[in-house]
């Protein structure tokens, strides 16, 4: 019994921790794609997605959600996506206009989450947002140079994209309801 409630206390931060953990890669991202290096920034992205799918997976399986876990999961996740979106934005291959509009709908979803109890968690269709806007990337920074890659890449960021509208309206359903 010791043991186990000394696990759960300990596995309470792991899903956090995966998560504080993505803000940390944050930094050599950013490193990688100023120097092109695409092969490190298709890596963090994979580790990215993989830390993000533990965490996620780890907080059901031990009933380990919290209000800091509701907003530094999704905060995580925004602002690793984001910054190589922004990328490739600036390199001609999304559209600025998109970028645009999903860069207000993540300030928008974040001032909701700071605004209510539990830190507004990510629906169900969120977390397929993020899915393909993470898969998109992992096809846009794929060391093999297909163009069955490139093409894909952009479907799923257009899905993502899609989706982001979506979700934003879902939210906003929400929010009503708890007003």
């Amino acid at each position: 019994m010791l043991i186990r409630n000394n696990l759960q206390k300990w596995a309470l931060n792991i899903p956090n921790l995966l998560s504080i953990s993505r803000l940390f890669l944050v930094l050599p991202l950013i490193l990688f794609l100023e120097i092109n290096r695409p092969f490190y920034v298709f890596t963090l992205i994979i580790v990215a997605g993989t830390t993000d799918y533990f965490d996620g997976f780890i907080a059901r399986k031990f009933n380990l959600k919290t209000r800091l876990g509701a907003i530094l999961d999704p905060l995580s996740d925004k602002v690793f996506y984001l910054i190589p979106l922004v990328y490739l934005c600036k390199n001609n291959l999304i559209p600025f206009w998109s970028l645009t509009l999903i860069l207000f709908r993540e300030l928008i979803i974040s001032s909701l989450r700071n605004s209510t109890k539990d830190g507004l968690p990510a629906s169900q269709l969120g977390k397929f947002k993020t899915f393909f806007f993470f898969i998109s990337l992992v096809a846009f920074f794929s060391p093999l140079k297909l163009s069955l890659l490139k093409n894909l890449a952009f479907v799923f960021y257009w899905i993502g994209f899609l989706l982001t509208f979506l979700t934003l309206f879902g939210y906003l359903r929400i929010k009503k309801n708890l007003i």
